[in-house]
């Protein structure tokens, strides 16, 4: 599944904050303004966030997740700003211990290997 993708790819906070900035600028200056609120980067807040949904989402999250991604002709960037929206929609933050955590490991459970 497209998730598996975006885990593998978005909890790394460089490429988090990469696929962030290539959706759009304003698009970037959003989240970069809810990244500053929190003193965390786009790439740490990104990352924490990919992080909390996937820990999280319920079967209808995911299922609103693959439409999201349908048709788009960069699926994953759909599937990121999906994440995003959604999350900050529901006032659901990126977990404090992603601090850090985002930039030593690209996936969840290396993270606890």
């Amino acid at each position: 599944m497209m998730l598996a993708e975006i885990i593998n790819t978005c909890t790394n906070d460089k490429v988090a904050e990469a696929a962030v900035a290539s959706i759009s600028v304003e698009f970037l200056d959003g989240v970069r303004r809810v990244a500053d609120e929190r003193n965390m980067s786009v790439g740490e807040y990104t990352a924490g966030v990919v992080r909390r949904f996937n820990w999280r989402a319920c079967e209808d999250e995911h299922r609103a997740l693959v439409r999201a991604m349908d048709g788009s002709q960069a699926p994953i960037l759909a599937g990121l700003r999906h994440i995003l929206e959604t999350m900050l929609e529901k006032g659901i933050d990126a977990p404090r211990e992603c601090r850090r955590a985002s930039s030593r490991a690209r996936h969840p459970m290396e993270a606890t290997a």
